[in-house]
């Protein structure tokens, strides 16, 4: 007589993870064989260009880059992943998805009280099409969240139990004047508007507060492991978590902006303060772990 083991069901961050991506790639999918759907008519010839292709192509790729993350995260083999492979996938999602995870939802609240109901509205697309983005990036950021956390305690969590504190004075230092510049600058943009100097096509209040996330989420990077901060020591994976969150955001939300351009016009401010920021970040982690080095080969 034999016996059969039932398949294990899979991980719920993973299920997210899968349902959050589904309707975002079916969506560029159409849009790259040449659909229509959700957009207005002078998008869907927007949508044709060889900016807007190339664009697409390259965000497909890292919704499933972001997929296979979420899913080698839930295998057996996963403590054998290279270290720094691990670091650079998981900086990629902390800092793309950690403003618009924490953002949005902010956003939305912020956006019912300026207009008096959400927003579900993106330039030159249907309605449901921004929330079906927009919503997925927040489940995708989720499930990744979770499940980043998780091994991340599992493989490192003796190296977390403390409190970060500043191990290289010099190179924190050098890394926090840097990044100041960003977090003030996406704080400004976030609540003033972001005018002629700051990233354009981000002027709805949902928008303009992922962007105050964005700088205060740098901010908290540099203010954690300088603050004496009374955290007990069992505590201490939270503010490791702040300035890892805040080092990717202030490293790659300069990148992405500038990437994704309104009209693919480069603002001159923008990019001073991203040359500024995202090497600055890395200074941050290094200042705080010593060698960045030695902290991926753990």
């Amino acid at each position: 007589m034999t016996t059969t083991t039932a398949p294990r069901a899979l991980p719920w961050p993973l299920v997210l993870a899968m349902a959050a991506v589904t309707p975002y790639l079916a969506l560029k999918l159409l849009w790259l064989t040449g659909s229509p759907i959700g957009l207005t008519e002078a998008a869907t010839e927007t949508m044709r260009s060889t900016r807007f292709v190339v664009g697409n192509l390259v965000t497909v790729g890292l919704e499933l880059v972001a997929l296979g993350l979420a899913w080698s995260l839930t295998r057996p083999w996963a403590d054998r992943l290279p270290a720094r492979l691990f670091a650079l996938l998981a900086a990629g999602a902390s800092g793309l998805l950690a403003p618009i995870l924490l953002g949005m939802p902010l956003g939305q609240v912020v956006e019912t009280i300026a207009h008096g109901r959400p927003s579900v509205e993106g330039e030159g697309m249907a309605a449901w099409v921004f929330g079906c983005v927009y919503g997925g990036f927040t489940l995708l950021g989720v499930a990744l969240a979770v499940l980043l956390c998780r091994y991340a305690d599992g493989r490192w969590g003796a190296s977390f139990a403390s409190p970060p504190r500043v191990q290289r004075r010099l190179t924190f230092a050098l890394g926090a004047v840097t990044v100041l510049p960003f977090a003030l600058a996406m704080g400004w943009w976030g609540v003033a508007g972001p005018g002629d100097a700051g990233p354009q096509g981000m002027e709805a209040p949902v928008q303009r507060t992922v962007l105050v996330v964005s700088g205060l989420l740098a901010l908290a990077a540099v203010v954690a492991p300088s603050a004496r901060l009374a955290v007990p020591p069992q505590r201490g994976r939270l503010p490791h978590l702040v300035v890892w969150v805040g080092c990717c955001t202030a490293a790659l939300q300069g990148p992405t902006q500038l990437l994704l351009a309104h009209g693919g016009t480069l603002q001159p401010a923008v990019a001073a303060i991203t040359l500024l920021a995202t090497p600055g970040a890395l200074a941050v982690l290094a200042g705080v772990h010593g060698d960045l080095r030695s902290v991926g080969a753990r």
